[in-house]
This record gives structure tokens, C-alpha cells and sequence, in this order.
């Protein structure tokens, strides 16, 4: 276990044992939490993430617009991932002395056109001195209740379901990679990794459509898979040739776009598990492979008739 899942765990066992009983329907572990309310509308998604300089973001290639816009980014995605709707953000920004007014106004204009775009609203937050500059961003979604009564997670995935996934995987870490290696002609896929836009449409259409399980793709596909056999009890397998890769990432990285696309994190794309979608949504997804009873092997990936092993090295805080 990667010592982030550790720290989690013991947030998980002191502070929420019984999370049902205080109100809770989704507890601390999933993208978001859902959390009962006396609100019209029911139920609301309530999650935190942070960006750090150096870990998250280095200020030598992104713009202080594209960090703003990163730091709303990242939670309306997983506010989107359990089906709800994002709705307030809190803000609070740590910042070295010398930090230029200039540069805080791009900053700040990043926070409110990301947060325009989704139609939400920023409703405060904090300033505080930091050595290095780090922004950590609260979030409240509504959902809508029409059709359904509970919201999508990790833990609702069953054997025989086809596991779908949005848009194109490993493109920002190509991006990434792009910009280290000053590739600076890779324009789409350094676009992607600056600049995430999470895809609210499909969200709502999967929402509406029923599907029970879902998460975002932050830290990678191969992480994400690994929490949904954790928290379904399931196995998964995987046809890596049909995985989603655009020609821009391999014909940038022609010999690892494979593994790329299975650790890439920062893709925020959406991976879900269903039985069946209308046809117009089917042609916007892309199926790479199927929920199996769980075994000893938790996820088997295979390429053209043969088992294929990837080389991870998915993406950890701690490490």
C-alpha cells in the first residue's frame, strides 16, 4: 500500500467509523463526499484538493492564469465524477512575500474563468504567507434528483459491467514530459496537461443514464482501476489496444504510449463501469474492458491474445 493510502486510512478509522450514522451517505476515500442535507435538492458532494508548487505545478512552465484555472479544475472534476453538480468553491492561497500584485490578479482571473465555465461561484477562502505558493480549493455540488436518488461511486461496480472511460488517456503526462524535455511544438499535448477541462456534459449524461459507478482519472488509470476493485471487491480486465490514445501522443512518444496512457495521471477524464448506454452516448466513450469476479489477480491487462504487462509507475505524494 502507497503510504497515501495509508495516511487515508487512518483519517478513515478516527474520524469517520460510522459515517452513516452522522449523516453521511459516501464517507472520506471517493472523489467526493456525499453528505445528507436539509436543502431542496437533497443530498450535497462536498470535496477538497490542493495544488503545491514543485509537486503540482512549476511556475517555470505553467502561467499563473493556467494555475488558477488547474485549482478549480481538478475539484469541479471531482464533484462531476460522483454525478452532482458544481455550485460554491472556497479558496485559500498561500504566497511567499515577494509575490507580485501582477501576478496575483492572473492567478486570481484563473480561479474566476474556470469557475465561470462551470457555473459556480467563489465564496471565500484565505491568505496566507507560504514559502512556496499552494492554492487548496473546498467544493460544494448539488445534485439533481429527478430521475435517481443517490450518486455515483466506486464501490457500485459489478462483474460482467463494461468499463468505459471519456476522451483520450496519458495526454497530459505527455504534455509533462513535452515541456521537460522543451518540446515546446507538442502545442496539444502540452494544452492538455496545462490547461484540464473536466467534462461536465458527460457527467450529467451518465448521471441521468443510471450509471452507479464512476471516478475521475487524476492519478492515473491504473490507480483508479486499482480503487475500484478495493472498494467493489472486484477484479478487472483490460484490452490495452483499445484504450483511447491520441495520435499526438504517439507519435510524440511512438514506443511507450501504452504504458503512458495506464500510469499518465492529471488526464481528469471520466472512468466508469455500465451494462448498457444509448447508442449516441456509446460514440462518445470508449470500452477497454470488463469487471470480473475478484481473484488473486486484481487487474490483468492484454494486448492482442497475449497478457501484457505494463510498467507502473503511477503517481504517489509520498515517493
Amino acid at each position: 500500500m502507497d503510504k497515501e493510502k495509508e495516511f487515508v486510512n487512518i483519517i478513515k478509522n478516527i474520524v469517520d467509523p460510522n459515517y452513516e450514522a452522522v449523516g453521511w451517505e459516501i464517507g472520506i476515500g471517493d472523489d467526493a463526499a456525499i453528505v445528507k442535507g436539509d436543502v431542496e435538492g437533497g443530498p450535497l458532494a462536498i470535496c477538497s484538493d490542493a495544488i503545491v508548487e514543485d509537486v503540482h505545478f512549476n511556475i517555470d512552465h505553467y502561467s499563473f492564469r493556467n494555475i488558477g484555472w488547474k485549482s478549480i479544475a481538478i475539484n469541479v472534476s471531482d464533484i462531476i465524477s460522483m454525478g452532482a453538480m458544481p455550485k460554491y468553491f472556497t479558496v485559500s492561497i498561500g504566497l511567499n512575500r515577494e509575490f507580485r500584485i501582477e501576478d496575483f490578479e492572473e492567478l486570481i482571473t484563473g480561479i474566476k474563468e474556470c469557475s465561470d465555465e462551470f457555473n459556480a461561484i467563489i465564496v471565500g477562502g484565505d491568505i496566507v504567507r507560504s514559502e512556496k505558493l499552494f492554492i487548496s480549493v473546498s467544493a460544494v455540488g448539488f445534485f439533481d434528483w429527478k430521475n435517481r436518488k443517490r450518486g455515483m461511486t466506486r464501490n457500485d461496480a459489478l462483474p460482467g459491467d463494461k468499463i468505459g472511460v471519456s476522451g483520450f488517456l496519458g495526454d497530459s503526462l505527455g504534455g509533462f514530459l513535452s515541456l521537460q524535455k522543451n518540446k515546446n511544438e507538442d502545442l496539444y499535448l502540452i494544452s492538455k496537461h496545462l490547461k484540464p477541462y473536466p467534462n461536465l456534459s458527460l457527467a450529467r449524461r451518465l448521471f441521468s443514464n443510471n450509471i452507479n459507478c464512476c471516478t475521475d482519472i487524476s492519478d492515473g488509470l491504473n490507480a483508479e482501476l486499482i480503487n475500484i476493485c478495493e472498494s467493489s471487491n472486484v477484479s478487472i480486465s483490460i484490452e490495452v489496444e483499445n484504450m483511447p490514445i491520441s495520435h499526438e501522443l504517439k507519435n510524440a512518444f511512438p514506443n511507450n504510449y501504452f504504458d503512458m496512457a495506464i500510469n499518465g495521471g492529471e488526464d481528469f477524464e471520466l472512468l466508469f463501469t455500465f451494462n448498457d448506454l444509448p447508442k449516441d452516448m456509446l460514440d462518445q466513450i470508449t470500452v477497454i474492458g470488463e469487471i470480473k469476479e475478484i481473484s488473486s489477480n486484481q487487474i490483468t491487462y492484454n494486448l492482442r491474445g497475449d497478457k501484457y504487462s505494463p510498467n507502473l509507475k503511477q503517481w504517489r505524494h509520498f515517493e
